[in-house]
Parts: structure tokens; sequence; C-alpha cells
């Protein structure tokens, strides 16, 4: 079953999210914000891989190396256990098989926002989040 509250805060996080991407403020606190884009790039990775396979090489490339760029910093910053990055993704619902909840309405959409972002700034904010380690939250973005 899908949860409306859910659905509602992905859409108002998409939405805050892509803002994030384009102002790409500076991080004053190492590992602020890292869950925020994190759950992001997991969903749209998940949204590529479940959803459109074979689709955009080149942009699921780039967002899977994202993603194990944010699992490696998620790992090493809370303590090493790979365990608690699965605890996560576990809470964030990122391990669901559902097609519909994967595949259509605000998760899916998610997946044409990040591809239709610009890629540089996009890099440039996965570096900056990423640049200097501390303890991974959600930062504004909730």
């Amino acid at each position: 079953m899908i949860d409306i509250r859910t659905c509602s805060r992905f859409a108002v996080l998409t939405v805050s999210c892509i803002g994030l991407i384009s102002a790409a403020p500076p991080n004053e606190v190492p590992g602020r914000g890292v869950l925020c884009l994190g759950t992001f790039i997991y969903f749209v990775e998940k949204v590529g891989n479940q959803c459109r396979a074979g689709q955009d090489p080149e942009f699921q490339a780039r967002i899977a190396s994202y993603s194990q760029r944010f699992d490696d910093y998620i790992v090493r910053n809370t303590g090493g256990d790979p365990a608690v990055l699965e605890k996560f993704k576990e809470g964030q619902n990122l391990n669901s098989e559902d097609h519909r909840y994967i595949c259509e309405g605000d998760v899916a959409e998610s997946y044409d926002g990040f591809k239709s972002a610009d890629a540089g700034e996009l890099d440039r904010a996965v570096d900056e989040l990423l640049a200097d380690d501390g303890p991974p939250s959600f930062g504004d973005c909730v």
C-alpha cells in the first residue's frame, strides 16, 4: 500500500532538491544534507534500474556513480557498518519492489527532474556535499 503522506512529502522534497541542486549553497556543516540528496539519488537510480532499464545509459551510469559515493560516505561516517546503510535505505522505502510506487507518480517523476538538471551543477553539488566527512543528516531538506 502506498502511503499518501510519503508521496506528498516526496513531491515536495523533489522540488526542494532540484532547487538545492541549482543553488548549490555552501555546505557549512559536513554531512548536512547528505541523506536528503542521497535519498533522491537512490530513488532515481532505482527508477532507472527497475523502470527504464536500457534508457539514458550515460545518465544512469552517472547516477550509479553518485549512488556508490553516497553509500561509501554514509558507511564511512556512521562507523563503517554497511548494515547502518541498509537500515537507512529500508527506512526510506528504498528497497521497495512495488512497481507502481517506483515507476509511477512522484518517485518516477524525480528521474525526469534529475535527468533534466544541468549535469555540471549536479556534479558540483554532489562533489561539494561529499567533500568533507561528517555525520550524515537530512539538513534543511525535510
